[in-house]
């Protein structure tokens, strides 16, 4: 029992310590409302370029990430398509709906990893299985905290119940199906921004 507590701990620790950075994505709003869509969306491609090569030394054995998952050492990692993502979200989305699928990637997705650290079988996106779902704590979890973040943001962004409603149905959707595209899975730190942007932009528009 205690080897076990000890493991759920250590995994719990380490889950904290990726999603405290994963929650830097608070800087893309922020920067949106203080500095504009343009300056922001020039400071995270700069932040790509700067992953292409951190990525690709990391690969080749030059770098050591110590907050990469296991199941990512021979792969690109979950922060860049964390950083993808952000880039596409706030290139293409309205600077208010681009706001609330950020927040709902970086406080969503926070809250979705820390319920899965106490969880088994809660990483579905690890290794080949095909498409799976998250366990329900999780997917509740993501979903009321997308639907919070969307209502404590609304005051900001403008937008009612309704349209943001539909982004955390799209938020928690990407982050509780994994989606294997040619037998690769597709991350959620790149989908879950922008299947929330494009159902808030459909029902906004509808």
């Amino acid at each position: 029992m205690a080897k076990i507590a000890d493991e759920w701990r250590s995994k719990l620790i380490m889950e904290i310590r990726r999603k405290l950075i994963h929650i830097t994505g608070l800087m893309v709003p922020f920067g949106i409302l203080v500095f504009g869509r343009i300056f922001t969306t020039t400071a995270i491609l700069l932040a790509l370029i700067m992953a292409v090569f951190l990525e690709a030394g990391r690969l080749k054995g030059m770098i050591k990430l110590p907050e990469v998952r296991e199941h990512e050492e021979a792969k690109v990692a979950g922060y860049f398509y964390y950083i993808l993502g952000s880039l596409l979200t706030v290139a293409i989305f309205k600077p208010a709906i681009s706001i609330a699928a950020m927040l709902m990637l970086s406080l969503g997705d926070a809250i979705s990893g820390i319920i899965g650290s106490m969880l088994e079988n809660s990483n579905v996106r690890s290794g080949d299985k095909g498409w799976r779902i998250k366990p329900l704590p999780i997917t509740l979890g993501m979903f009321m905290t997308c639907i919070l973040v969307g209502h404590a943001s609304s005051g900001i962004t403008g937008l009612p119940f309704e349209v943001y409603l539909a982004g955390a149905i799209g938020a928690t959707m990407a982050d509780g199906i994994s989606v294997f595209i040619r037998n690769r899975v597709v991350d959620d730190n790149l989908t879950i921004p922008i299947v929330a942007g494009t159902a808030m932009s459909i029902v906004a528009l509808a």
